[in-house]
């Protein structure tokens, strides 16, 4: 693993701030594009992707880059070390003014990631990982909940993917708490808050980089829903579901959910 200088780590921490301070700001002034029908694109998006992507360019102009925003070309193949934004995870939260969206940053040495920043703007939790030095939150050391028991587990999940948990009669529908940005749900199961962040539905690596490291930081494990581990930077970059919790009920939930 590369070394990282503190520097590296606070302009990190700088530039999500600031991006923060723009998605509060611009909130008032959205335009709204669709990418596919399910996909929204605001000029918010674009603006902090435009900001980061910039400003790395001046201060780590070696590394390269990938985000939800950009087009691929490609660089985080051709320098071991590269950042993965998703400048605004929970985009339609944030269009309703729900306060769930996140900005998700990631430094990735080849295909794991090193320093994880997840920020929530409206609640002002700056969530941080650096690889083997623990995760935080707000500078508060976070750890994982150790709840082994299923039915008593709470589950963060997407109001579109609701129904298809609720299928599973092991977990008691009263503790599901429904919720946008991936990246949100499983840096809440890290700080303790959730147990379980659960997604069915495809990924890609800007939404999951930077909370992957938090959650394992603080004590947490994370995978696919058929238990096979998740691997970052591949050609295509999906991840076809997720599951984030301790090691224990990740065992156990992986059992029953790929139960035929």
């Amino acid at each position: 693993m590369i070394e990282l200088s503190g520097s590296i780590e606070e302009a990190a921490k700088e530039i999500i701030l600031e991006a923060g301070f723009v998605a509060k700001k611009l909130k008032k002034k959205l335009s709204i594009k669709y990418k596919s029908e399910s996909q929204p694109v605001t000029n918010v998006d674009l603006a902090i992707d435009n900001l980061i992507k910039n400003y790395f360019k001046q201060k780590t102009p070696s590394y390269g880059w990938v985000s939800e925003e950009t087009e691929d070309n490609y660089s985080r193949f051709k320098s071991d070390t590269f950042w993965c934004l998703d400048p605004i995870d929970g985009t339609r939260s944030y269009i309703s003014g729900k306060p769930e969206y996140t900005i998700s940053l990631a430094l990735i040495n080849k295909k794991e990631p090193i320093l994880g920043f997840v920020l929530n703007p409206e609640t002002e939790e700056l969530f941080f990982a650096k690889k083997y030095k623990g995760a935080y939150c707000n500078d508060k050391k976070i750890m994982i909940s150790k709840n082994e028991n299923i039915f008593s587990s709470s589950f963060a999940i997407s109001r579109s993917e609701v129904k298809k948990l609720k299928k599973y009669n092991l977990i008691n529908q009263k503790n599901i708490v429904e919720m946008g940005s991936i990246a949100y749900k499983i840096a809440l199961v890290a700080k303790g808050k959730i147990d379980v962040a659960l997604s069915f539905t495809n990924k890609n690596d800007w939404d999951l980089a930077a909370s992957d490291l938090i959650l394992k930081e603080a004590g947490g494990n994370i995978q696919k829903i058929s238990g096979e581990q998740i691997v970052y930077n591949s050609e295509k970059m999906k991840i076809e579901s997720v599951i984030a919790t301790n090691l224990k009920l990740s065992k156990k939930l992986c059992n029953k959910l790929n139960e035929k």
